[in-house]
Parts: C-alpha cells; sequence; structure tokens
C-alpha cells in the first residue's frame, strides 16, 4: 500500500525470526514498516517523524531505551509501544513503558491478534491529531477584544490553521468562532496562537470548548477521517477502527 493515509511503525530488532513475523504481521494490516537494527538509530526517529507503533526486541535494547523515549517524545509519545521479551527471561520493567508484552519465540497467530487487538487504538491516535482540509469563514477576537475576519485551511480536533486579515502574535490568547461545513450553528472557543507566517497564516491550540462544540468538532472529524481512511483500509480494519471508537 502507498498512501500517504499509511500508518508508520518502526521495529528496532536484529533477529531475523521477530522480523518475518512481525513485518508480515504489519504488511497484512498495510502498516508501512522501519527496521532499525541499532537504538540509536531508532532514537533518532522520535525527532523528526510522528510514528504510531514501536516494536522493540529487549535483546537488542535491554534497559528499553526507545520505549522509554517515546513516552518523552513530543510527536510520538501516543504511539502504541510493544516490548518483545524472551519467555524464560523476566518481563519486569516491560509493563510499564509498553502497552502490549510480546514473547519470544513468537508465534504468528498470536502475533497477528495482538496486532489486530492494536489496530483500532492506533487509528484513534492518528485520528485524533490527523489535519483535515476546511475552508470555512471564521472570527477572531483578540486580546485587546479587536475582532478580525479570517479564513480557515485545516483542522484537526487539537488546534486549526488558519489566515487572517490582520498579523496575529505568537502565545496571544484568542476567541473564535467558525461552521463547521454543512452546518449552521457556530462553533465557539478559546485558542492560543502557537506559529505565525507570512500573509497572516497562523496556528492554533485550542485552550478551552464546551463539551457540546467538542462532540460536535469530534463527530465531524471522525466523518471525514472514515471517508478519507476507508478507502485505503485492509479488509476487516474499517469494522476494528469503528468498534475501537464506539
Amino acid at each position: 500500500m502507498n498512501s500517504s493515509c499509511d500508518l508508520q511503525a518502526v521495529v528496532v530488532s536484529s533477529d531475523a525470526v521477530v522480523l518475518h513475523s512481525i513485518l508480515a504481521g504489519l504488511k497484512d494490516l498495510g502498516i508501512t514498516s522501519a527496521v532499525h537494527a541499532q537504538t540509536a538509530s531508532a532514537l533518532q526517529t522520535l525527532t523528526t517523524q510522528k510514528t504510531d507503533a514501536f516494536f522493540v526486541d529487549r535483546e537488542l535494547d535491554p534497559e528499553l531505551s526507545v520505549l522509554r523515549g517515546v513516552r518523552s517524545s513530543p510527536s510520538s509519545r501516543s504511539a502504541v509501544a510493544f516490548a518483545i521479551v524472551r519467555r524464560d527471561c523476566s518481563a519486569d520493567g516491560a509493563f510499564r513503558v509498553a502497552d502490549f508484552v510480546m514473547d519470544k519465540p513468537l508465534a504468528q497467530p498470536r502475533v497477528n491478534r495482538t496486532l489486530r487487538a492494536a489496530y483500532g487504538i492506533m487509528l484513534k491516535e492518528r485520528m485524533r491529531y490527523s489535519r483535515h482540509a476546511m475552508r470555512t469563514e471564521a472570527t477572531i477576537v483578540d486580546s485587546t477584544n479587536r475582532k478580525f475576519v479570517a479564513q480557515t485551511s485545516n483542522i484537526s480536533q487539537t488546534g486549526i490553521a488558519l489566515e487572517c486579515e490582520a498579523p496575529l502574535i505568537t502565545r496571544e490568547l484568542v476567541q473564535l468562532q467558525f461552521c463547521l461545513p454543512a452546518q449552521q450553528e457556530k462553533l465557539s472557543c478559546k485558542g492560543q496562537i502557537i506559529w505565525t507566517a507570512d500573509k497572516g497564516k497562523a496556528g492554533l491550540t485550542f485552550t478551552h470548548m464546551s463539551s457540546g462544540d467538542k462532540e460536535r468538532l469530534a463527530s465531524w472529524i471522525e466523518s471525514e477521517f472514515h471517508r478519507t481512511w476507508h478507502p485505503v483500509l485492509p479488509d476487516g480494519a474499517a469494522a476494528r477502527f469503528s468498534h475501537a471508537t464506539a
């Protein structure tokens, strides 16, 4: 599968049997994988890309340093973490940093069941951060109570990007109103400017939103996410995702 929607996984192991089993399971789910035979290169991915899942072989990384790094990573801290541990060794500590612990030697049916169980979690987390194009008019009120008209460009559950008729100031707190596509009722929230660019472009993170507006936004994003992802989901994955988000 070659799609910008692909989930991304990092596999940290030099064990040929482990790699064969994990990569086969990931391929069946349409998850793109990258293999790292050294912990240093795997740790580097935490600063360069967002990754949806990490598989770490404890024989290669005894301290599970990669999984510990995941939990403090700005971009991948919500990734699903898998520790792969020899069955005849203690799994102490693994459960503190991993969502799933897999015993070596790996059995393919068990690997597949574990990956299917984790797939919906990965999709749900990706949905939370995925941005969706949205062109609609917005109103911004800045900290001095000045009102400006803006045009939104994309939105996620955590923030929005837009173009404003007047320059905005980084870290400024503002009030924002806009309508979701095909809806008449305006959504109101507070946000903080986290970045600015030329021509009034800016990005905001939501700091406060009523529970009703949160539900409306989440419902719209889930609908857009389904529309975007379902054409590229492997067989059976759509049902697992729907179950996970119910």
